[in-house]
């Protein structure tokens, strides 16, 4: 294993890949490596001299290429973007090699870096910390070699991607015969419950598009509406697909509307194949002579910015705990092992990581006893950090906090105290909160989001007195004071509601709400909130007439696990609208 300090490397992102699945553009970068090949030769003499200009590498490009042994800069590899894109130069050496779409001849630096990564992931590069730079593994060499479109190629290329435990999780779900989208595997795939591994809420989203009457918004949520994670399963299920691995079929599903059934249809969804069922027991192996050692780095245990360092470096010594161990190990032993590497952590804490441990692929067994790792793994490395850096943000403090007070409700749901502070991640916000009250709550309802209407709309049904709430939420990073245009919005949102006039409003946003109910509250809901919002949802509930309140993402949780116990009822939740903030 490589030593290296934290302060020495640059820190990147490893081991999770959504964008690149052209499998012959993969074989071209691994052969850039290849100085035998003529993929490589081409490169040199051709490809960089037509594409790269001399003031953005071209002559350093091809001194460096010529070098024996090969180790390529990530810089030199990925290049840089330009703002315009359309005034890009090719100044990356992968970009030179993949071509482009619609005829352009090289591509961006972030298609090069998920070419790197990708290549990386599956063994065929490895990666020099101290010098930033990557080289040709033997499996590389062999992939390079292979003759295109052959069987010993797509050998060689099954043999990678069961060293990958992403794509064996994904195996793993689907091997019961399920047919599942890619909301089905994203939602179990990775370190659910963090703003890096997101997944959309399936249901959600079906209700969202039955109710769609615009046809070109369906497409877009379609094409557009997926979490980080969502992204993952669908990028390996094509790669599985493309290997024969997985059958890639649209999954239709049956929704009913105003009393019609609609048939709404998910196009990325898998089966597994027969072939796939066989990869996976062979991925699995029975004992050690027969696995296929599975390849994970510190890297790849967390994607988001925020407290990344100190999270993978928690889940690395877990892993590490895990390995080392000759027989179980338990929660209290490993709790030990960490806070001898200066991480003080609660019990809860380390389940919800061996937990995405297992949903990132690997294969971990649990008993009453405690937990035995079954796979092969690398020696990867774990970089040395320094004392502050193990000590973790506010958001991650909350999270453990919550930890040990969800006892019920999934602690999936904790990604929200992540992304309810991130302005770019407004639209799953919106979605996951909708989805908790829904599936939690046991409210009824829909997102609605887009121009012109709320966030959401939730109604109770079967109460002595039913009643309704108009949600918007807001993901802001440092709070949220409800400032007036908002406040306005929302005041807008219940004049219409109680007026239901389509010349005001054609989209008649309101119908979702059932004809019975007439009982009416108005809900902001955020990371927390701050300044006078109070004195906002006052003035809107005065012009109104209507109770409203504010709620955090903190206790959002709360009241969805109390509600689960059993110690709060939603008539409860409707006495907390006094146009204050609401509290359990």
């Amino acid at each position: 294993m490589e030593q290296v300090r934290l302060a020495d490397i640059t820190v990147r992102t490893f081991g999770w890949i959504q964008n690149p699945g052209d499998f012959n553009k993969l074989k071209k970068v691994v052969q850039v490596f290849d100085h035998t090949s003529n993929t490589h030769e081409k490169l040199k003499n051709v490809i960089i001299p037509s594409l790269i200009e001399e003031r953005d590498g071209r002559d350093r490009f091809i001194q460096e290429l010529s070098k024996i042994p090969l180790k390529l800069k990530y810089a030199d590899l990925v290049g840089t973007g330009f703002k315009p894109r359309n005034s890009a130069r090719c100044n990356g050496i992968i970009q030179a090699i993949v071509e482009g779409q619609g005829g352009k001849k090289f591509v961006d630096n972030w298609s090069a870096d998920g070419y790197i990564r990708w290549a990386h992931a599956l063994g065929f590069i490895d990666y020099e910390y101290a010098t930033d730079t990557f080289f040709i593994t033997q499996l590389g060499f062999d992939y390079s070699r292979a003759e295109n479109d052959s069987q010993g190629e797509k050998d060689i290329l099954i043999k990678a991607i069961l060293s990958y435990p992403p794509a064996v999780r994904v195996l793993d779900l689907l091997s019961n015969g399920d047919h599942l989208t890619k909301y089905d595997i994203g939602r179990m795939l990775g370190f659910s419950g963090e703003a890096g591994f997101t997944s959309l809420p399936q249901n959600i989203l079906i209700n969202a598009l039955a109710i769609c009457d615009n046809n070109e918004e369906c497409n877009r949520m379609k094409s557009d509406w997926d979490g980080s994670s969502d992204k993952y399963a669908r990028m390996i299920g094509s790669w599985l697909s493309k290997l024969g691995l997985v059958s890639k079929i649209s999954k239709n599903f049956n929704v009913i509307v105003d009393g019609v059934t609609k048939t709404v249809s998910i196009a990325h969804a898998f089966k597994i194949t027969p072939e796939g069922l066989r990869q996976l027991r062979r991925a699995r192996g029975v004992n050690k002579a027969q696995r296929i050692t599975k390849r994970v780095y510190w890297e790849m245990f967390a994607t988001k910015k925020m407290d990344r360092v100190y999270v993978r470096t928690r889940r690395a010594y877990i892993l590490k705990a895990l390995e080392k161990s000759s027989g179980l190990i338990t929660l209290d032993k490993i709790k030990e092992i960490l806070t001898t590497k200066g991480l003080d952590e609660n019990i809860e804490t380390i389940k919800d990581d061996i937990k995405g441990l297992i949903n990132i692929g690997l294969n971990i067994e649990e008993s009453s006893r405690g937990y035995s790792l079954k796979d092969t793994i690398n020696d990867f490395t774990i970089p040395v950090i320094e004392h502050e850096q193990t000590i973790k943000s506010s958001i991650e403090e909350l999270k453990s906090e919550l930890r040990t007070q969800l006892n019920v409700i999934s602690h999936d749901y904790l990604q929200l105290v992540d992304i309810s502070q991130d302005s770019q991640q407004n639209r799953l916000f919106e979605m996951k909160v909708m989805d908790l009250f829904i599936n939690e709550f046991g409210y009824n309802g829909s997102h609605l989001g887009g121009s012109r209407k709320p966030d959401g709309i939730l109604y109770t049904e079967g109460l002595s007195k039913d009643y309704g709430i108009i949600v918007d939420t807001k993901a802001y990073k440092d709070g949220y004071n409800l400032p007036i245009a908002q406040a306005d919005e929302m005041e807008r949102y219940i004049r219409e509601n109680i007026d239901r006039n389509e010349v005001v409003n054609p989209n008649r946003w309101w119908e979702v709400f059932p004809s019975k109910i007439n009982d009416y509250k108005f809900l902001f809901v955020s990371a927390y909130f701050k300044g006078n919002f109070k004195e906002q949802l006052e003035r809107i509930s005065i012009n109104t007439g209507i109770l409203g309140g504010a709620i955090s993402v903190e206790h959002l949780l709360l009241g969805a696990e109390y509600f689960k116990r059993g110690i709060l009822s939603l008539e409860d939740v409707r006495d907390k609208f006094c146009n204050t903030e609401i509290e359990f």
